[in-house]
């Protein structure tokens, strides 16, 4: 605003001057002029900053009008308010009978898209390089800024090392849009490394190499072994060498101690550090015990490094907070003594804990309008459980639930409620048991009588007016107001008028507890946008983006759009950064230009990831060893690595390869995604070739080529389907199996299927569901038509869902169902499931059924025992999910069944097994597991007792015994059985 004032005093005193210089600059006098009419009004230069029609309509100095001073000054005013002008001059000069005006203006000019261009080996990185410039996207442009932009980029550069950097910068002016792009050139030079810091001042016992140390600034392989030299000098490592210096005192209970950096030499890097160790100062509870770790939680001093009254205050009341959550709610805690001496400062807090209590129960008196499950879900205070075995209490948070209660009501109407609290010792006569009461008098209900709604000429607020909350016969509170305001600024903002204001006030009805409510709407100036200026493309195509963007020319000015376009192009996953900003944001103008400066993402991405799997998996690996069919407890590792081109030809589309790497498995895979293809915003595709070595069913080792392509169709928030076509060539090898079957089961497949997918979530949280539904449907059709040698249907479908079972428990369900038919049997198929071996369906595990080990389920061969896979599956998961311990710890107790199962005619639910041929029934399973939540979803220990585990036949020889004897007709099977007992380690739930 000084500089606005500065503007509009500079180009008055520019008026003054023109209007009274003389005959150097009009022909007569200015008073001669005043009353005289206006013959002409022009613009020098032609070129104005703003639009013609807009200058006109600004500027009150009109042709025919008669010539005022102040319509002079008034018009530079306006001009100056839009904040497109820097400079304004006014020349009036005789013109006959009348007088010609001319207006000698200088544009402004504004922040364009700023760069800087470097190869500097990072930290900073370049962005935030551009951060430390401060020059804001859109806000006028002032050239001194940018010298003191090379100043905070060099500062930044020396407290990373890059003492001997050069930094120039270009500008280069686009008159078209008043902005101004600037291009910083830095040369980093070489980064220069620590060398052993200069130590000053009071150590306190620490040695000047234990400080040394403590920074980590040299080199090391492992923690605690050194290499000769220091490390390269940046900012974030020499603030955490100080932290940790510090943190060196504070372990030894200095807490008042000081570590600053006097500076780095340039030339050696060696920093000059100065410590103050300060005096040692112990913090001690008597009277009770609690542990060090906790006593330094509680008082602050500890996090604070400083020692405070109000702190030590301040701890003593978490400390009686921490006594009372742990049951002892009539805990006193007082600041005893802080003395000093010998260098030494002594703080003792003086504990009366009391006996300690458990909270029995938490109980609401003269609550009517809620009742008390909808009051004490919204409370801290909580009665002891499973997971809280004291309860959950202090006085301040039964303080802070009476404001929670109170604002329940007064959100409802209820403007007079009272709420107060009170305890209750050996409740109902049960020593060491405590009552929490909480005690409400609602008052009336207050109630809006009418609502009326003024100011609102230039928008109709009509799809709105059937949603606000402060409409006749509705509750009236603060709390629906200011929702309602919310819901009506929010509307004037999406429609240009970002300057729209609020107000409301209410008056008492005729009617008792009945409210006359008014809002007044102030609209503004609807802004609306000029244009959509893109900066910042290389490899981006511009119609990318210009399809994603929300808004045009002459559109109103929404955040809402604004922001939502933001969205959009981070989504795209090829942009770094995404910024959109207003030009001239505190400008008067009704049409002002929306900036959009995008830096593109790095080209390349490169992913690695390790990983292992802990559980009991299938049979051995060795073609030669048939031991352990059903199962030995094993650990499979696994390496994976991607490589991904981002924004292949520009059109935001990714060519990516992934590979993978284990015990079990030797995949690798080219993919190409196209997102939006067809320009159509619900559709995606991808295309994959592929390649994978797996024996993961240790029956067989099956080496897979397949090509795929994927359409993707997003038909809402919940739903989307897929469209698959997938061709393959599947040949299978080192068959653990009768040799008699291996003329049916060892040949190669060639398939060519279509499959149609449909999934529906309406899960709350995909890795940790409390509530909601999951489902999928799978249809996949196998034909000649397609290139297949084999015809069949695939049918796979399953349905989860979850239900809360009061504040605490979680039941949760699933149920899958596949089936699989064949038609065209060739004549060398097998009779028994003419499916090839690989195509089959294959189950059990951690995510299927818990009473089987990985891809145990099913039909088995009845020599080696190994499993063969069905054409049917039937799964149903049931699980009970509570908390166990803590806010992090829940316990699982579940319970599966199912199988896969030879063919759908063979599927059934009998629980028992015939015989050693029979395995076309229902296996159920029991246990419990353990979750333990991380951000990425929790990790899951399940250990399950297999009830009724299928036995069969295994040959207890090697291979090539099982030849010779099969060729004899001597083989002697041995009977086994899958183990009653399995366990499973992964992240993630069940389902």
């Amino acid at each position: 605003m000084k500089l606005v004032r500065h503007r509009y005093a500079t180009a008055f005193l520019a008026v003054c001057y023109l209007l009274h210089a003389g005959n150097a600059w009009a022909q007569e006098s200015a008073p001669v002029f005043v009353g005289r009419p206006i013959v002409s009004v022009e613009f020098e230069p032609a070129e104005q900053p703003l639009d013609a029609a807009v200058v006109r309509e600004t500027v009150t100095v009109k042709p025919g009008s008669v010539y005022r001073q102040t319509d002079i000054r008034l018009s530079i005013e306006r001009l100056y308010a839009t904040g497109r002008y820097r400079d304004i001059q006014v020349d009036a000069r005789a013109s006959g009978a009348g007088v010609a005006i001319r207006f000698i203006t200088e544009g402004t000019w504004f922040v364009g898209r700023v760069l800087v261009e470097t190869d500097i080996a990072e930290p900073p990185s370049p962005a935030q390089m551009v951060s430390a410039v401060g020059l804001d996207l859109g806000s006028p442009f002032d050239e001194a800024q940018v010298v003191l932009g090379e100043e905070s980029i060099r500062k930044l550069l020396r407290e990373n090392g890059y003492f001997s950097a050069t930094i120039s910068h270009q500008l280069h002016r686009d008159s078209k849009y008043q902005q101004v792009m600037v291009t910083y050139s830095v040369k980093p030079g070489k980064r220069t490394h620590y060398s052993a810091p200069d130590i000053l001042g009071d150590k306190g016992g620490l040695t000047a190499q234990q400080i040394i140390n403590a920074t980590k600034w040299r080199r090391t392989i492992l923690p605690g072994v050194n290499l000769p030299g220091y490390r390269g000098i940046t900012q974030n490592r020499t603030r955490a060498g100080l932290d940790s210096v510090r943190d060196k005192y504070h372990k030894s209970t200095r807490l008042m101690a000081t570590v600053t950096l006097e500076g780095i030499d340039e030339k050696t890097g060696r920093p000059h550090l100065r410590v103050n160790a300060g005096s040692i100062v112990e913090i001690r509870a008597e009277g009770a015990k609690i542990s060090q770790k906790s006593l330094r939680k509680a008082v602050p001093v500890f996090e604070e490094r400083t020692l405070d009254a109000d702190l030590l205050s301040e701890g003593a009341e978490n400390l009686r907070d921490y006594f009372q959550s742990q049951g002892y709610f009539e805990a006193e805690v007082e600041l005893d003594r802080q003395v000093t001496k010998n260098n030494k400062t002594e703080i003792v807090y003086r504990v009366k804990p009391g006996e300690q209590h458990r909270l029995a129960e938490v109980l609401t008196e003269g609550n009517k309008y809620f009742d008390a499950k909808t009051i004490r879900e919204r409370l801290y205070v909580t009665a002891r459980s499973f997971e809280l075995r004291r309860g959950r209490y202090s006085d301040g948070t039964r303080r802070r639930d009476e404001e929670t209660i109170r604002s329940l009501y007064l959100s409802n109407g209820f403007r007079d409620v009272q709420v107060t609290s009170r305890t209750e010792d050996d409740y109902k006569g049960h020593k060491g048991d405590f009552a929490v009461h909480f005690t409400v008098v609602e008052g009336p209900q207050y109630m809006v009588e009418s609502l009326r709604i003024e100011g609102t000429t230039n928008l109709n607020l009509s799809p709105i007016i059937g949603s606000l909350n402060s409409q006749a016969g509705q509750v009236f509170s603060e709390f629906n107001i200011a929702s309602d305001r919310e819901a009506i600024l929010r509307m004037y903002g999406d429609n240009g008028f970002a300057d729209a204001t609020f107000e409301w006030n209410s008056e008492p009805s005729l009617k008792p507890h009945q409210v006359n409510v008014r809002f007044q709407v102030y609209e503004g100036e609807r802004q609306t946008v000029r244009q959509v200026v893109t900066t910042g493309l290389e490899t981006t195509r511009p119609r990318l983006v210009t399809r994603l963007l929300l808004l045009g020319a002459g559109d109103p000015m929404s955040p809402t759009a604004l922001a939502e376009t933001q969205k959009k192009l981070y989504d795209l996953g090829i942009f770094a950064q995404v910024k959109m900003a207003i030009q001239n944001p505190e400008g008067e103008e009704r049409s002002k230009n929306v900036l959009l400066d995008l830096t593109e993402a790095r080209r390349y991405s490169v992913t690695a990831g390790f990983g292992a799997e802990f559980a009991r998996l299938g049979g051995s690996r060795a073609l030669a060893d048939l031991s352990d069919p059903g199962g030995a407890t094993g650990v499979r590792p696994r390496i994976s690595l991607g490589v991904s081109r981002l924004n292949f030809l520009g059109l935001g589309q990714t060519l990516g390869v992934q590979t993978r790497i284990s015990t079990l498995q030797k995949r690798g895979s080219v993919n190409y995604f196209v997102p939006h293809i067809g320009n159509l915003d619900k559709f995606d595709a991808n295309f994959s070739i592929l390649y994978d070595d797996t024996n993961d069913v240790r029956t067989f080792q099956a080496r897979r080529k397949e090509a795929a392509a994927q359409l993707v169709h997003r038909v809402s928030r919940p739903t989307t389907v897929s469209y698959r076509f997938n061709y393959r060539d599947v040949s299978v090898g080192n068959l653990k199996l009768d040799p008699l079957l291996l003329p049916r089961l060892a040949q190669s497949v060639r398939v060519g299927i279509a499959s149609f997918s449909l999934l529906q979530d309406r899960r709350d949280d995909p890795t940790d569901s409390h509530k909601g539904i999951y489902n999928t449907l799978e249809v996949g059709l196998a034909s000649r038509v397609f290139g297949s040698r084999t015809d069949f249907l695939r049918l796979l479908g399953r349905n989860a869902s979850y239900h809360r079972l009061g504040q605490k428990l979680v039941f949760a369900r699933e149920t899958q169902v596949g089936i699989e038919t064949a038609w065209r049997v060739p004549v060398n198929a097998d009779p028994t499931n003419p499916i090839p071996l690989p195509e089959r369906f294959y189950g059990g595990g951690g995510n299927t059924q818990r009473g089987f080990p990985e891809n145990q389920a099913g039909t088995r061969d009845l020599l080696t025992g190994f499993p063969l896979g069905g054409s049917a599956l039937f799964f149903n998961n049931t699980e009970l999910r509570f908390p166990l311990f803590g806010a992090n710890i829940s316990g699982v107790l579940f319970e599966d069944a199912g199988n896969i199962f030879a063919n759908p005619k063979s599927m059934s639910f009998r629980t028992k097994q015939k015989d050693l041929a029979d395995f076309n029934y229902m296996v159920h399973a029991a246990g419990f597991g353990v979750r333990y939540r991380t951000p990425v979803g929790p990790i899951r220990v399940d250990f399950a007792y297999s009830i009724n585990p299928p036995k069969y036949n295994g040959f207890p020889g090697s291979y090539v015994q099982l030849v010779q004897c099969s060729a004899a007709g001597s083989c002697q099977a041995s009977r086994q059985q899958i183990s009653h007992f399995q366990f499973f380690f992964s992240i993630g739930q069940a389902f």
